[in-house]
């Protein structure tokens, strides 16, 4: 029972960080082209094609508002915790190995 409450706990605290303000992990597209690292402090790391930049982000009505160079690019965050992106990207959280 009691490894029952701490996978429902795991559950809720997912949802509740997918639903906040910030975002915390890495985001990697299916390909592996784009990773995403997203710190608590509103700012993340983009990497395309082994070149980095540093951007910064906001979390708002299901939006994920990343701004660079002041342009901003608006990507969806999605219930399953994913992060649609320009053009049908999908940016899925890292899993731990």
């Amino acid at each position: 029972m009691n490894i029952r409450k701490a996978c429902i706990m795991l559950g809720l605290l997912g949802l509740l960080t997918a639903c906040g303000n910030k975002l915390d992990g890495v985001y990697k597209d299916d390909l592996g082209l784009q990773k995403y690292e997203f710190q608590g402090d509103g700012t993340v790391y983009v990497s395309t094609m082994g070149v980095t930049r540093e951007a910064a982000y906001v979390v708002e009505d299901k939006k994920v508002k990343i701004t660079s160079d002041g342009e901003t690019t608006i990507y969806d965050l999605n219930e399953d915790g994913t992060i649609k992106g320009p053009l049908g990207m999908t940016l899925k959280p890292e899993t731990s190995k």
